[in-house]
């Protein structure tokens, strides 16, 4: 039973990485007292370039029912440390019986949506806490980023001054509204893959790119934005 299980985590975790646009992943474990209180399985974060962000824990994820566990994205690798943490369930973790008695196993496929201003690179760990007792249940360190998309989706952003373009929603050519010189000029499409690039700044000649929505990332120097684009 627990090979079938391994073997379907694993077809599951490659599913997830194909079809996510990138993804950050690392291996859930006790920390406190881990023969108290196990942990095991595989959690990670998930964006992607239709703007969906989430904390997943794969089906190989298991561990036993403790005070009101909740699950946090934190900086540092307990909470109160002086980091930044960001706490990602809505309700205490329920176990496999949906309800929370103590020692009761808590397992299988678990989703939590994440601030829409998260970024790829805010957060280094995610802690599972049992906030009553004030245990550190589990915690995963999480990797580099993985996946096709992590190029359009893991850079920090900044602001241009006065960036923007023009006409949106666009036919044959888009225009570039900035009050300072781009050095760069990147189209993806929603798959991640680099559809259009050009140095400095200028009108873009659309012609060759089908209807559908676009990713632009403006770049100047240190700074860089990224616009939603609709060719029509």
């Amino acid at each position: 039973m627990k090979k079938t299980l391994l073997i379907l985590a694993l077809i599951l975790n490659t599913f997830v990485l194909l079809q996510a646009q990138c993804v950050r992943e690392g291996t859930l474990a006790a920390i406190d007292e881990p023969e108290v209180y196990p942990v095991t399985g595989t959690a990670l974060i998930e964006f992607t370039v239709e703007g969906t962000k989430q904390v997943i824990f794969q089906e190989d994820f298991e561990t036993i029912q403790g005070l009101e566990l909740r699950v946090f994205l934190s900086t540092t690798p307990r909470l109160d440390q002086g980091g930044i943490e960001q706490e990602v369930t809505t309700e205490p973790l329920q176990d496999d019986n949906g309800g929370q008695d103590m020692g009761d196993v808590i397992s299988g496929f678990k989703s939590f949506t994440m601030s829409e201003d998260t970024e790829l690179s805010d957060f280094q760990y995610i802690i599972i806490q049992c906030v009553q007792a004030d245990v550190l249940w589990g915690r995963a360190s999480l990797g580099e980023a993985q996946g096709a998309d992590c190029e359009s989706l893991s850079t920090e952003e900044t602001s241009l001054v006065n960036a923007g373009i023009f006409p949106n929603p666009a036919t044959t050519v888009l225009h570039i509204n900035n009050g300072a010189q781009l050095s760069e000029i990147n189209i993806f499409d929603l798959l991640g893959k680099k559809v259009y690039s050009q140095k400095g700044t200028g009108d873009i000649n659309l012609e060759k790119l089908l209807p559908g929505v676009y990713l632009v990332r403006l770049i100047e120097q240190e700074k860089q934005q990224t616009v939603k684009l609709i060719i029509q």
